[in-house]
C-alpha cells in the first residue's frame, strides 16, 4: 500500500475536477487527483461526443490561462434564438449587443476531459491516482483518504465528483431536490442546412428542446441536440427507429435546419435539480461543481457554475500562498456565497420551466408579451447577456 500527502486532493476527474487539479498545480501547490478510472474519448458513428456542454466566456478565459482552451476544438455560437411551441414571439440574443464576437462555446465532453488530463500527466507537482475513495476521514488536522491501494493524506479535499458525489454520501450531507419529472435525450444530428454560429431553443408543451451548434465536417452540417421532456414521452422516443426520431425532431423544431439525414446514438438521463446542504460540509472539505448543485440543462449554466466556483477557490489559494489552505475559517464565505447562488440559480431554473407549462390562453398572451418588451429593451437584454456570460453583478468578483 502506497501512502502520499498532498497540499489538496481533488476527487473527480471530469471537466471541473482536472481544471481544479490542474490550475491549483499551477500556484505552486502540490496535488493529487483521484478517479475511479481514467477517461476515454467517445466518439459516435457522426464522428462527435454525444455529450456535450456550453461554456461562457469567463469559464474560457480560466482554460485559456492554463493553456488547454485551443486543444479543446469548440464550437463559437454568436446568437441564441428562444421561442415557444405555443407563442407567437420570440427573443434573440447577439454577441454584438455586448461588444463580443461570441457569446459562448460548445465542446464535447470527454475529447475535452482528455485534453486536460494530458496536461495532468505534463504537471510536475501533480499525481493522479486511479481508485474508488473507499474510506475517508475529515479531522481538523487533515483529510485521509483511502483509494485503491493508496492512503492520502491532504490539507484541503475538493470534491468535484459530480451529481452522484461518494464524498457527499460518504458525509452524509444532506441535499434539497427539486423533481422534475422529466427525462432528457442527448444526440448529435446531420441537418440539411447549417447553424450559422446560432444556437436555438423552444419550449415545448413538454419541455425544451434545443439545437446547439457543432463544426461543419466535410461540408456537412451537424448539430448537438438535447431534448427535454416527461418521462413517458423520452422513453417513446427512445423508442423509435432513427427515421422516426428524425422526423418527431423536424417536426418539433419546425424544420427550422432542414431535413435531418443522419442521427447518432441517443443517450436518455433524468433531470433533477439539487443543491447540498453545505458547501463546506465537513473541516477541510469544500464541495464544487455538480457535487455541489445540479442544474436543469435549459440555461446551459451547470458547467459554468462549477468554474465560477473553481475561480473564488483559486482567488483564495492564491492570496494565502504557501500557508495553510485546508484552514475552514477561509472557506466559510465561500460555502455561504456559493449556495445561495446556487439556490437562486436552482429556483430561477425552476420558475423558468414553470412558466413555460402553463397552458391558460391568458397566461400564454401575457407571457408573450412579456418577451415582446423583454426583446425590445436593450439594457435589460445587454445585462440577461452579461449575466449568462459571466460577468454579471450575481458572478464573483475577477
Amino acid at each position: 500500500m502506497g501512502e502520499l500527502s498532498c497540499d489538496v486532493l481533488v476527487a473527480g476527474g471530469g471537466l471541473v475536477g482536472a481544471t481544479a487539479a490542474l490550475a491549483l498545480a499551477r500556484t505552486g501547490l502540490s496535488v493529487a487527483l483521484v478517479d475511479r478510472d481514467e477517461p476515454s474519448i467517445i466518439r459516435g458513428r457522426l464522428g462527435f461526443d454525444p455529450r456535450t456542454v456550453a461554456l461562457n466566456p469567463a469559464s474560457v478565459e480560466l482554460l485559456t490561462e492554463l493553456d488547454v482552451w485551443p486543444a479543446f476544438a469548440p464550437c463559437a455560437f454568436q446568437s441564441v434564438y428562444v421561442c415557444e411551441e405555443r407563442g407567437t414571439r420570440h427573443i434573440e440574443f447577439h454577441a454584438a449587443e455586448v461588444e463580443r464576437r461570441e457569446l459562448g462555446w460548445i465542446v464535447e465532453v470527454s475529447a475535452s476531459v482528455g485534453v486536460l488530463w494530458a496536461a495532468l500527466k505534463r504537471q510536475d507537482n501533480l499525481t493522479v491516482v486511479i481508485g474508488n475513495i473507499e474510506d475517508m476521514t475529515a479531522a481538523a488536522a487533515a483529510v485521509r483518504v483511502q483509494a485503491g491501494d493508496t492512503q492520502l493524506t491532504a490539507r484541503l479535499l475538493i470534491a468535484a465528483d459530480g451529481a452522484n458525489s461518494s464524498i457527499r454520501a460518504k458525509l452524509g450531507v444532506d441535499a434539497s431536490r427539486f423533481q422534475t419529472h422529466q427525462a432528457a435525450i442527448a444526440t448529435v444530428v446531420e441537418t440539411q442546412r447549417p447553424h450559422c454560429g446560432t444556437a436555438w431553443q423552444c419550449f415545448m408543451r413538454d419541455g425544451p428542446l434545443a439545437l446547439l451548434p457543432l463544426p461543419v465536417r466535410d461540408g456537412r452540417n451537424f448539430c448537438s441536440v438535447v431534448w427535454s421532456q416527461s418521462e413517458t414521452t423520452a422513453a417513446q422516443l427512445m423508442a423509435l427507429d432513427d427515421a422516426n426520431f428524425a422526423l418527431r425532431l423536424e417536426q418539433a423544431s419546425d424544420a427550422r435546419l432542414g431535413t435531418i439525414s443522419a442521427v447518432d446514438r441517443r443517450f436518455c438521463f433524468p433531470l433533477e435539480q439539487l443543491v447540498a446542504g453545505s458547501f463546506l460540509p465537513a473541516p477541510r472539505v469544500l464541495l464544487i461543481g455538480d457535487a455541489a448543485r445540479v442544474l436543469h440543462p435549459l440555461a446551459g449554466q451547470g458547467v459554468n457554475l462549477g468554474f465560477e466556483d473553481l475561480s473564488e477557490v483559486l482567488r483564495v489559494a492564491r492570496r494565502v500562498g504557501p500557508a495553510d489552505l485546508g484552514d475552514p475559517q477561509l472557506w466559510q464565505g465561500f460555502a455561504r456565497r456559493r449556495r445561495l447562488r446556487a439556490e437562486l440559480m436552482v429556483r430561477a431554473m425552476d420558475a423558468f420551466a414553470m412558466v413555460y407549462r402553463i397552458s391558460d390562453p391568458g397566461l400564454n398572451w401575457l407571457r408573450n408579451v412579456a418577451v415582446d418588451l423583454l426583446n425590445g429593451a436593450p439594457p435589460l437584454k445587454r445585462q440577461l447577456i452579461r449575466e449568462a456570460l459571466g460577468f454579471g453583478v450575481f458572478a464573483p468578483p475577477r
